[in-house]
């Protein structure tokens, strides 16, 4: 029983707490502009694409796969430091077949 009082005590404290920042935000927030740019995409103020394809730069999307991929073997290398095994073997090989492929440039995948 004590459990579940404390449970519902700490939910309510954070709910209490959440409210007072939204509160002290509201208050102290400038007020938003409903007209003009602000209100086009990204709600930034500059003018949104006018259509056509955007250029996008491969290799800045490779190096973005290898980080994402060589953060996340980090991490089950860490996790996994103290016992070893199959698990961890078959993720590095999934990472590194990944790693493969995400450096074939796209003309040599078909």
């Amino acid at each position: 029983m004590e459990l579940a009082i404390g449970f519902i005590l700490v939910i309510l404290l954070s709910l209490a707490f959440a409210g007072v920042i939204w509160l002290i935000g509201k208050s102290v927030a400038p007020i938003a502009r409903t007209t003009g740019n602000a209100v086009d995409s990204y709600a930034c103020g500059e003018p949104a694409f006018l259509g056509g394809k955007v250029q996008f730069n491969l290799e800045l999307f490779n190096f973005a796969m290898y980080f994402m991929l060589f953060d996340i073997l980090g991490f089950i290398l860490f996790l996994s430091w103290a016992n070893p095994g199959i698990v961890v073997i078959t993720y590095l090989m999934i990472a590194l077949v990944a790693v493969a492929y995400v450096s074939v440039t796209p003309q040599e995948i078909g």
